[in-house]
């Protein structure tokens, strides 16, 4: 292996959500225990380029804003070229697409769970359009890649086997978290009554609807329920149009429902920090960052209970089934009338919370660029 290697991290179509929060917490762990390494982060998203470290080992190349269409004429006309001339030793993507024909290994990152899934969400044609091609790009570069990068043993077993990946090219990295940070107080209270918060970028495998037509079932059996807040920019119109009517259908109950939108980064702790529990309905993930957030903020959660989910947060959670309205409020109900019982969840999704480090996803990442590095 090249003790000097030169890495390029393809972060061009991170935006916000999962990629926005794996690029700003690893990039600052990977550049500091691999500094022999030169480390290049291709980027777009200017908020994204100012929340990179300053390290002497670390290059940001920005690149002008761009359309999905724009993002994959970089990757399959101009990003080897690019790489190439800065003298290029391995290019690893933290997306599903990879250069054709690159003059180095290359290592995709397989997250995007709609790319893949035989779910049939009702997508609209120009969306089903677009998915297809994501994973027909996938596809490409699952054949040319030297490996490709799971976040989770359960999505690395269903689009692994879905897409053909030779087992041999399959591995796996966990996302990681900032415990310490996470359990600290941050910020005033946002919201003067107790709340139930959810935290995720809008799309309909995110299952709000449901939730809020299960909170509100909830809470007419339990008056004094703690409010629903849902935090997360939409990107999915289709949905968020439907949880308005959802929230509009609780009647009298709708005001304690709360539908924020985006909230920055930065301020998103403070949701966290002041709920009364966490709740994730998602029926569809790679991995599930808002899990690991609140496990870390201390929070007694109740997941959907799909494999990932299991992988990641075991016995520290409680479980619904995301398909079923009275499910998700007889969960509900259970965080509000057994206080006990939910204290000793939070202490339990802390401590399992601690096993996931962005310090250890870096190592891994490391990890798996020495493997291939060293195949050279």
């Amino acid at each position: 292996m090249d003790a000097s290697a030169r890495i390029v991290v393809d972060g061009s179509t991170a935006v916000r959500g999962g990629g926005f929060t794996y690029l700003v917490n690893v990039v600052p762990h990977l550049v500091e225990i691999a500094p022999e390494w030169r480390i290049r982060v291709v980027l777009r998203h200017p908020p994204l380029v100012r929340a990179m470290p300053q390290a002497p080992n670390l290059e940001i190349d920005v690149l002008p804003a761009a359309g999905w269409l724009g993002a994959f004429r970089f990757v399959y006309l101009e990003a080897a070229r690019r790489a190439a001339r800065w003298g290029a030793d391995l290019y690893f993507s933290a997306a599903e697409w990879t250069p054709l024909a690159a003059p180095f290994p290359t290592i995709a990152s397989f997250r995007n769970p709609n790319a893949f899934t035989r779910l049939d969400q009702g997508w609209p044609l120009h969306q089903r359009i677009r998915l297809g091609t994501l994973r027909a790009m996938a596809a490409l570069s699952a054949r040319r890649s030297a490996r490709i990068l799971f976040v989770s043993h359960d999505s690395a077993h269903w689009i692994g086997d879905r897409m053909g990946i030779p087992e041999a090219k399959r591995r796996v990295v966990h996302h990681g978290i900032d415990v310490e940070a996470w359990s600290q107080p941050s910020g005033a209270r946002p919201l003067a009554r107790p709340y139930f918060l959810s935290v995720s970028s809008i799309y309909r495998y995110k299952n709000f609807v449901r939730l809020i037509e299960a909170w509100t079932r909830a809470a007419a059996v339990e008056p004094e329920l703690p409010d629903l807040v849902i935090a997360g920019d939409a990107h999915d119109a289709v949905h968020a149009r439907d949880m308005q009517r959802a929230r509009e259908a609780a009647g009298p109950r709708a005001p304690r429902i709360h539908l924020l939108g985006e909230v920055a980064y930065a301020d998103v702790r403070a949701w966290y920090a002041h709920a009364d529990a966490f709740v994730f309905p998602s029926y569809l993930e790679t991995f599930g960052h808002p899990l690991v957030e609140a496990m870390a903020s201390g929070l007694p959660v109740l997941a959907a209970d799909i494999p990932v989910f299991r992988e990641i947060a075991g016995d520290a959670v409680a479980y619904a089934d995301p398909f079923e309205v009275a499910a998700l409020a007889d969960g509900l109900l259970a965080l509000a009338r057994d206080p006990a019982r939910a204290a000793a969840l939070g202490r339990a999704a802390r401590e399992r919370a601690a096993g996931f480090t962005w310090r250890r996803s870096a190592e891994g990442l490391r990890g798996l660029f020495a493997e291939v590095l060293a195949e050279r």
